[in-house]
């Protein structure tokens, strides 16, 4: 049995009833897999400590702090099983800071997750015991401050050490060449992590926070079960991009029967594979009544889907066109790589700037442009600036019908720069000329009119 989704009301900025919905694992790579964006500060931390909270031994308190005034000071939480029955976390009828389970098919016993928090650091020294997965799900609560180092980790190290090879196998995905691990005992009695890289040692304490971090990252997964559900928030931390790739491409694959979900603000986690597969996209927004939850919606999926798949232009959702999903919003769709180049060059011959961030390096071409809008719309941007050219602007009615919340620009010239006749092909004039150092004089009162136009807009 898998989950479906997850309801939150009146936890910090949560003053509505938002669901989370997850991606359902069917054995193709990523399709369990449910990647949480958004800015700082709008939420997705908070979603984080929601899975903590329900899937706890016993109801916890929630500190006045935690409980959201506008919600009426008190807390729900729902977990749906995709059969549909539910285990709800909820503030006792009197008010107040304690819970209660209200068990609706779904034993609150049976909800168990393995949840990582952003901050990974753990005591570099420690005692002995040592706790199985289930012991160390059961007693890791909601902590009572967020960063918080992690309780009892240690006690994870020494089931760990004795289970070295299984661990060592998935370590490998991530870090490639392992090093030299073990536990040591001071002559104090306490016990630390010593690393051996070919004869440099180093102890917890003087450990890189990113290989600690992959650490406890790859605990939660090597020996977790298919079926099971793993919240990682902020898996990027501490991490070199190559290794967050690395990483990426390990939960993909344990994604494929468990169902995994992060919080992240690295594009290195936004898996189009994963999306493909039937994995999730969630975009989390701070707006003035409270944090909102986009979804990226099924048919917007397919639409974009086939521009994933245009090997001519794989630049329209690279890593550039990745980073928007951090942004905050005010976006500016242009059609292609030399709309952002040239657009930008003319910006800063007339000293004049846009108050808005280009989507990547364009969306492949004007007939592309309702496919990533309305991806823009499911996850909740509400500022979007479109700009064609001239030669284009046709497509503005429907376009403006269609996106009633966007506002759509065409440039005065069919081209952004210049193009001399060829043999196949006419002149065609822009407004720079090739060379991207002069502008055409004949449009610079329709340039200055058109960036104001843009800013009034974006502002």
């Amino acid at each position: 049995m898998t989950y479906s989704k997850i309801e939150i009301l009146g936890l910090r900025g949560f003053s509505d009833k938002q669901t989370l919905n997850f991606g359902q694992p069917n054995n193709e790579l990523g399709s369990g897999l449910t990647v949480i964006v958004g800015p700082n500060n709008s939420g997705k931390s908070t979603i984080y400590e929601a899975f903590r909270a329900i899937s706890q031994n016993s109801p916890p308190s929630f500190t006045e702090g935690r409980r959201n005034k506008i919600a009426g000071d008190k807390i729900e939480i729902c977990i749906t099983q995709s059969d549909g029955t539910t285990l709800i976390l909820k503030t006792e009828t009197s008010g107040g800071s304690e819970t209660k389970f209200e068990q609706n098919g779904l034993n609150e016993n049976d909800v168990k997750f393995c949840t990582l928090p952003s901050r990974r650091t753990f005591a570099p020294f420690f005692g002995k015991s040592i706790w199985n997965r289930d012991q160390y799900i059961s007693n890791s609560p909601l902590a009572a401050v967020r960063g918080s180092q992690l309780d009892h980790f240690s006690y994870r190290l020494f089931t760990i050490q004795q289970n070295q090879v299984a661990f060592n196998k998935v370590l490998s995905k991530v870090l490639g060449q392992i090093p030299n691990w073990y536990i040591e005992q001071a002559d104090n009695g306490q016990y630390y992590l010593k690393f051996n890289y070919n004869g440099s040692i180093h102890n917890s304490d003087g450990s890189g926070e990113g290989l600690l971090s992959i650490f406890t990252i790859v605990d939660t997964l090597y020996d977790s079960k298919p079926g099971d559900l793993i919240f990682i928030d902020e898996p990027e931390l501490s991490l070199h991009p190559s290794l967050q790739k690395k990483l990426n491409n390990l939960l993909v694959e344990y994604s494929a029967d468990r169902q995994i979900i992060i919080s992240t603000h690295s594009p290195y986690f936004i898996s189009w594979q994963s999306l493909q597969n039937g994995g999730k996209i969630s975009r989390t927004v701070k707006e003035e009544n409270g944090t909102k939850i986009y979804e990226l919606k099924d048919n917007t999926t397919k639409q974009i889907l086939s521009l994933i798949q245009n090997l001519n232009n794989p630049h329209i959702f690279g890593l550039d066109a990745r980073e928007i999903f951090f942004l905050d919003d005010n976006i500016i769709l242009v059609e292609g790589q030399e709309d952002v180049i040239f657009t930008d060059r003319i910006l800063l011959l007339k000293n004049k700037k846009l108050n808005g961030t280009f989507y990547g390096w364009g969306v492949g071409g004007a007939s592309n442009t309702d496919k990533v809008a309305q991806m823009l719309v499911d996850l909740g941007f509400k500022k979007v600036a479109v700009i064609l050219d001239n030669n284009m602007k046709q497509l503005i009615p429907d376009l403006q019908k269609q996106f009633r919340d966007y506002k759509m620009f065409s440039i005065p010239a069919d081209d952004i720069r210049e193009k001399k006749a060829t043999p196949a092909k006419m002149a065609v004039e822009g407004l720079i000329d090739i060379s991207g150092k002069v502008i055409n004089e004949k449009f610079q009162g329709d340039i200055d009119k058109l960036f104001e136009d843009i800013n009034a807009y974006l502002n």
